[in-house]
């Protein structure tokens, strides 16, 4: 940032130079022309006498072309060359442009770069980097002619380079300084802006901490409630039906063990359910391997699988938690709503982001649940927890055919 500061510095004070050159040349010209030129210029110049014109010439060649100065004209109203150093232009006519009756008529000064191209120019055996100043001058009678001097424009720029390389020192200084005093200013700011970010990573994994902890203690209190009671009508309605068998009541023994058949299954279900809830063995085994337990359920049931996970992801335990719960809830929907053949799971770690990419090849988006759908507790769970974290879950239609369920969340 500092040398693009620098360059554009250099680069203004270098259009400012030569326009201050140029402005210094056309001053300094309009002095000479009224203390050497004005005082020279008689009503016989104007009337073309070649005495008259030689004098001129006498005072022009001794006091005024030197240094800069290489060529003087004396031009008439209606274009005429009236005098000129270079003897074969006088007498020469070349209507005035605008600019240039403009100074006739106002006496104001004009400073331009000439044109070698110019009709005027063609006898002009000068360089081509020409600066041209016009100044207006007037016969004792008070006729009003135009001067034109030339004049060297290295020269001239040279002066605005000196001047501009004198005061890029102190430009690059207090650019510079500047900048210094910014660093502290900068500083602050990247310390502030990286505090944030700390901030939202601690907010994001308490956000998944706390999804973590909830699934814990719903699955704890389900195990130590809920499936003990039925464990312990279970054993109650068995224990219920003996008596009963030996007293030839076999159909109230049949209904009650009939029961306690129906309690066992509910127990199973349930301790399935919280297995889902909580999968003890994911931090054991790892996201892969759970991963793959879960399509082996889907395969069970005729559906093809693929598994794209080349190694577990090094994040921590409650990101794996939800990412493997996302890949559960997508597996699911597919083999409850899509009537698919074939089933595809892939972690996708990218820079900044991880997440799980579930794709099929069934009925697609018109019969699969929608995850704004408050009906669906399970994509409305994901969905709410991707937004607190600042992830992002999807569920999109393939062309192809088929749903794609992406569940993306951030990563330090």
């Amino acid at each position: 940032m500092l040398v693009v500061l620098a360059t554009v510095a250099v680069l203004a004070l270098s259009n400012v130079a030569v326009h201050e050159a140029i402005k210094q040349a056309r001053e300094l010209t309009e002095t000479r022309t009224q203390f050497v030129v004005q005082p020279a210029v008689t009503d016989g110049l104007a009337a073309s006498d070649p005495r008259a014109a030689a004098a001129f010439d006498k005072v022009i060649r001794e006091d005024v072309l030197q240094g800069r100065v290489v060529r003087v004209k004396i031009w008439s109203p209606e274009g005429r060359v009236l005098y000129s150093d270079e003897r074969r232009q006088i007498g020469e006519l070349f209507p005035l442009e605008a600019d240039e009756r403009h100074v006739l008529i106002t006496g104001e000064s004009l400073a331009r770069r000439s044109d070698r191209n110019a009709a005027e120019n063609k006898l002009n055996p000068l360089p081509k980097r020409l600066l041209e100043v016009y100044t207006r001058v007037e016969t004792p009678s008070g006729e009003p002619l135009l001067s034109e001097t030339y004049l060297q424009l290295d020269s001239v720029l040279a002066y605005s380079n000196s001047w501009m390389w004198a005061l890029v020192p102190g430009v690059l200084i207090a650019l510079v300084t500047l900048q210094l005093c910014q660093l502290p200013l900068a500083w602050r700011l990247i310390r502030r802006v990286q505090q944030g970010q700390r901030e939202k990573e601690v907010l994001q994994r308490r956000a998944i901490e706390a999804s973590d902890h909830e699934r814990r203690r719903i699955a704890a209190d389900l195990h130590d409630g809920l499936v003990q009671r039925l464990v312990s009508t279970s054993l109650s309605l068995s224990t219920a039906a003996g008596p009963l068998r030996a007293s030839a009541q076999t159909v109230a023994a049949d209904q009650l063990e009939a029961a306690a058949d129906s309690t066992r299954e509910s127990i199973t279900q349930l301790r399935s359910l919280i297995t889902d809830i909580y999968p003890t063995s994911l931090e054991q085994v790892g996201l892969r391997a759970a991963l793959a337990d879960l399509l082996a359920g889907a395969e069970k049931q005729g559906v093809r699988t693929e598994l794209v996970v080349r190694e577990d992801p090094q994040v921590p335990a409650e990101v794996t938690a939800a990412l493997y719960r996302a890949a559960r809830e997508a597996v699911r929907n597919v083999l409850r709503h899509a009537r698919a053949s074939e089933v595809r799971v892939e972690l996708v770690n990218a820079a900044h982001t991880i997440g799980v990419v579930v794709t099929d090849d069934g009925v697609g988006m018109a019969d699969m649940p929608d995850a704004a759908d408050p009906t669906h507790l399970g994509l409305r769970l994901l969905s709410d927890l991707a937004a607190e974290i600042d992830g992002r879950l999807s569920v999109t239609g393939r062309p192809e055919g088929g749903t794609c369920f992406r569940f993306e969340l951030p990563t330090p």
